[in-house]
């Protein structure tokens, strides 16, 4: 079981990564680089994961939604890889 860690912490950290990028780029796929300097961008995406999840609440499959289920997924990965470590 011990094996299996290490791929799904891999792939928690790539899910947590692929949906945060998603929620910082523009329309035209550019990253604002003077807020991205600054503070990462954190309160677009966390603008981004309450509007994700609302959509998701709705039942509505938006972009942000697709991302906000992205990081969502990478957090339980996280955790199912601690549970699954002790």
């Amino acid at each position: 079981m011990k094996h299996l860690l290490i791929p799904l912490f891999i792939l928690g950290c790539i899910s947590i990564l692929t949906g945060y990028l998603r929620f910082i780029v523009d329309d035209k796929g550019n990253i604002p680089l003077n807020r991205f300097r600054l503070t990462g961008c954190i309160g677009d995406v966390l603008i981004g994961m309450f509007l994700g999840t609302s959509d998701l609440c709705s039942r509505q499959l938006s972009d942000k939604a697709k991302s906000a289920l992205l990081v969502y997924a990478g957090i339980a990965l996280f955790f199912l890889g601690f549970q699954l470590g002790t």
